[in-house]
């Protein structure tokens, strides 16, 4: 993975995180669905009994589509998502290292510091895309560039920054775990002066994957209930992020907070496995093709 500090390696990771963002969508997209819909149904009166249950009642009702519910957003989201992730890696690492090699612990710091600039993109991206999932059937919303207009000109921009505060405190730990479990597990598996392979990487994205959701899942949870609420002031059933994490307690104590976690799982592993085998890929092709 390149340095962010050279225009020619910053330039390669940007255009590698372009193609891993298409394969994390073609991926991850039904199970994310699935995730947003049960991480959001009523403790009280669930309409669905768990992930099968779910998959089997979203299809019935809207067709295997029904699973690519405001897929468009993400797909453009996660091409500049997962740019600006792999650029901000680079970068955050030439600021973390000084442009020298860094010990695995550095990994971490390096994946923390590149979550701000991540959650700048990602937190709108996020919030159009859960308001689209966590309609069922006939919504208020009928697709991504509606659901833009109508909170742009109701709320103007702190409203598409809805839930922007609780993305950053997700995304800060999250990141750290994710690139430290990356680094730490390719290093593991590979023998010293060897380049990793893609097998070696597809594993490494694999546990990067499960390190970002698997510690930190509670932070997830509240940060899709606030950007799946009301983004109307008035009909908000959460004030902030204090008042969702008690009433998220209140409402299901701690297994409330761990809702849609078995898809999450499910999903992250092989998608982030994906991701970084497609980024590792894209680099190599470019590499040889002496770009």
């Amino acid at each position: 993975m390149g340095g962010g500090g050279d225009s020619g390696s910053a330039i390669k990771d940007i255009l590698s995180g372009t193609v891993a963002g298409i394969a994390q969508v073609v991926a991850g997209h039904p199970l994310d669905t699935i995730k947003v819909r049960l991480q959001t149904q009523s403790s009280t009166n669930p309409e669905f009994s768990g992930m099968g249950d779910c998959i089997r009642k979203t299809i019935q009702r809207e067709g295997l589509m029904g699973l690519y519910a405001g897929a468009a957003s993400p797909l453009l989201g996660a091409m500049a998502h997962n740019a600006g992730v792999f650029f901000s890696y680079g970068m955050a690492k030439d600021i973390v290292g000084g442009g020298k090699e860094l010990s695995i612990p550095q990994y971490y710091l390096a994946g923390s510091l590149a979550a701000i600039p991540i959650t700048i993109v990602e937190s709108p991206v996020d919030f159009f895309k859960i308001q689209l999932q966590a309609q069922v059937g006939e919504g208020k919303y009928k697709g991504v560039a509606d659901c833009a207009k109508q909170v742009y000109a109701s709320q103007g921009i702190r409203g598409v920054y809805q839930g922007g505060v609780a993305s950053l405190m997700r995304n800060v730990p999250c990141f750290g775990a994710y690139f430290f479990s990356f680094e730490a597990t390719k290093a593991a598996l590979t023998k010293k002066g060897e380049e990793p392979t893609l097998a070696t990487c597809f594993v490494a994205g694999g546990a990067a994957g499960f390190g970002f959701w698997g510690l930190w899942y509670p932070l997830e949870t509240i940060k899709t209930r606030i950007q799946s609420d009301a983004p109307e002031p008035a009909l908000r059933k959460y004030k902030g992020i204090m008042d969702a994490f008690a009433k998220t307690q209140a409402e299901g104590g701690l297994k409330a907070f761990y809702k849609g976690y078995v898809p999450s799982i499910a999903r992250a592993v092989p998608v982030n496995a994906a991701i970084f085998t497609g980024f590792t890929a894209a680099q190599r092709a470019m590499k040889k093709a002496d770009m």
